[in-house]
């Protein structure tokens, strides 16, 4: 499990909690029963937030996306750019840029980050040292 997302205020519950939990790059997991996930899944979820043991989880479901994640062909990531372009004042980001990650919503904040430096690089500001401090999991 990568993300957890609180789901509740956009979905318009009035009572509990909606937990949405993101698995990327999850080939071993796709084709599995949703009672196998839950089974793998909840005890996770319970060990990174220790207050959800207490929660009645009333619905579990799963959303299976085979080509969320963008996963190319072996070489191709020499073709992905950076965040500087020949034009200036434009910068790219986003998860299919050059990372040296998978193409996942963690690539694609890295990616921000790395275009919004390179911006206040550009302009001869640094990076506010409060802000965007990028840290790898243990």
């Amino acid at each position: 499990m990568q993300w957890v997302f609180d789901r509740t205020d956009a979905s318009g519950l009035k009572r509990g909690q909606y937990l949405a939990l993101s698995q990327s790059v999850a080939h071993d997991d796709i084709d599995e029963p949703v009672a196998v996930l839950r089974e793998r899944y909840l005890p996770e979820l319970e060990r990174l937030l220790p207050h959800s043991r207490e929660a009645r989880v009333e619905d579990f479901f799963v959303t299976r996306e085979r080509t969320a994640t963008f996963a190319p062909a072996p070489g191709v990531g020499r073709l992905r750019p950076g965040a500087r372009t020949k034009a200036p004042g434009l910068y790219l980001a986003g998860a299919w840029t050059a990372t040296g990650w998978p193409a996942t919503m963690e690539s694609a904040v890295r990616s921000g980050v790395g275009a919004a430096d390179a911006a206040l690089n550009a302009l001869g500001r640094p990076r506010p040292s409060r802000l965007f401090a990028l840290e790898e999991a243990a």
